[in-house]
């Protein structure tokens, strides 16, 4: 149950500075030209990086459960996914809606808190949804 848990939190945060690190990756190739390919369509290059990361952890979440010689692999990599959607949602919520923070103080907050979520949500989702295998 605790091997579950620690894998589910290290592949959250695989996945959660991932994310991060390509949206700030995209964010400076696109501030450094307004002619460069793909700057114009961000509304549509972040969801694609999301569920990038998104299958890069389930694949990752199986393969450790398979590796523990666990089951149910595939439901705790979908449940996980699900649930980082709904925590980041929920984050940013709070976040814009009930926090006094200037706008230069948001940055930092939300890149802790995505991931913070990711890493909850896998650990959460590997924790509820795996079982031994029974020999």
């Amino acid at each position: 149950m605790l091997s579950r848990t620690v894998l589910g939190a290290v592949i959250g945060a695989v996945a959660g500075f991932g994310f991060l690190s390509t949206m700030t990756l995209t964010g400076r190739y696109c501030t450094f030209g307004s002619g460069r390919p793909l700057c114009g369509h961000l509304p549509l290059l972040i969801p694609l990086q999301f569920l990038f990361w998104v299958a890069a952890a389930g694949m990752l979440v199986v393969a450790g459960f398979r590796l523990l010689r666990q089951r149910r692999g595939w439901w705790a990599a979908g449940a996980a996914a699900v649930l980082w959607v709904a925590l980041v949602a929920a984050t940013l919520y709070v976040i814009y809606e009930h926090a006094d923070l200037y706008q230069a103080e948001r940055g930092p907050v939300i890149t802790t808190a995505a991931v913070v979520a990711a890493c909850a949500a896998y650990a959460v989702a590997a924790l509820a949804v795996g079982r031994a295998q029974r020999c």
